[in-house]
């Protein structure tokens, strides 16, 4: 019996997936493959760094900063820290991907991880330590980010490398749409540091809330009264800084979550044009080509991708599966999730 050809909204689900799958593998690429790395000095950070790792501080709620000594390759204890930045983009990826109607358009996602080396545990940095390296790199990316829209080094001498190429695999820059990457006030004004010396294995990771003093552009002040559950101070950081919470990991991510909507209620005018589709995957023709080639006769498709397919009442959305995934999930014991490449439409459970 023929197979029948795929409907319109089967179309859009399939567009819809490799859009999500696209961005899931390229978040876990900058997490766990080719984390940014940054040192102790409070001034503007290594002038080396791929343009990539520029635009892709834009668009972020906040940055997750994993401050931990430098481990030889092939360690025990450099195997656990790639181990534990696996973990922290597979549990945060999940929680902030909930919903299907997340904006996944131009690198758009919760935090952008960032690795502070110190040398030994006895050289922790500080609240103001931090703060410092924060500012400093959020400075760094403004100065930097309208590189990304010419084929120039530092330097300003041109470029031939691949790596800066807009259609680098699931990495590189996109040249063409770069005026729509942008630091966001949220990411100047609130990081998250990851304290592996707070955690257990096992555990849900401790983490510290830092308030910086980049608050100028927010439509309120960042309190954290509402934040639950919040765990005693580490002394390092000094017992009653106002500045600083402790929680976990998943708390501080839905405290996040809920500033940025927050933010986006309070300046939809900010928002990026709703009719403009972000064109950085990696396939050269336009989404309506590639929709057509596969029998699509339906309007235009415009706009982010969210809006493309409307979900049916019960649908049971399915995040994307990436290898990362299936790692995570043997290493947890769990059974094989349900893949969903040609996405179809799966009620719930009664």
């Amino acid at each position: 019996m023929p197979r029948s050809s795929p409907t319109n909204e089967q179309i859009l689900h399939s567009l819809r997936y490799s859009e999500e799958w696209h961005h899931r593998r390229c978040r876990e690429y900058f997490f766990a493959d080719r984390l940014l790395t940054l040192t102790l000095i409070p001034f503007l950070p290594v002038p080396q760094v791929e343009l990539e790792h520029i635009q892709d501080s834009c668009n972020k709620s906040t940055a997750i900063y994993f401050v931990t000594p430098h481990f030889e390759p092939h360690t025990r204890n450099y195997n656990r820290d790639a181990g534990d930045r696996f973990d922290i983009i597979y549990s945060t990826y999940e929680q902030w991907f909930r919903g299907h109607h997340v904006d996944i358009d131009f690198g758009k996602f919760v935090a952008k991880l960032i690795s502070i080396k110190i040398p030994s545990d006895e050289q922790r940095p500080t609240v103001e330590d931090m703060m410092n390296i924060h500012e400093a790199w959020c400075e760094h990316v403004e100065i930097t980010l309208p590189l990304c829209s010419k084929n120039k080094d530092f330097a300003g001498t041109e470029i031939e490398d691949h790596s800066y190429k807009q259609n680098h695999g699931p990495v590189g820059i996109n040249e063409e749409q770069y005026m729509h990457y942008k630091l966001q006030p949220l990411f100047r004004a609130l990081i998250i540091i990851i304290d592996n010396y707070a955690s257990e294995t096992g555990a849900e990771k401790v983490v510290h809330l830092i308030r910086t003093n980049i608050t100028s552009k927010l439509s309120a002040p960042v309190t954290f009264e509402s934040i639950t559950p919040k765990f005693e101070q580490d002394s390092f950081f000094g017992h009653g800084n106002d500045k600083v919470v402790t929680t976990t990991l998943s708390a501080a991510i839905d405290f996040v979550m809920a500033l940025e909507s927050r933010e986006q209620t309070a300046f939809p005018e900010k928002h990026r044009d709703p009719s403009i589709v972000d064109r950085r995957m990696g396939d050269s023709r336009s989404h309506m080509e590639i929709a057509k080639s596969r029998g699509y006769t339906g309007p235009e498709i415009r706009g982010p991708s969210t809006g493309w397919v409307k979900l049916a009442e019960g649908e049971d959305v399915i995040p994307p599966v990436s290898p990362l995934v299936l790692q995570q999930r043997h290493r947890a014991g769990l059974p094989t999730p349900r893949f969903a490449h040609h996405r179809k439409l799966i009620k719930k459970s009664s």
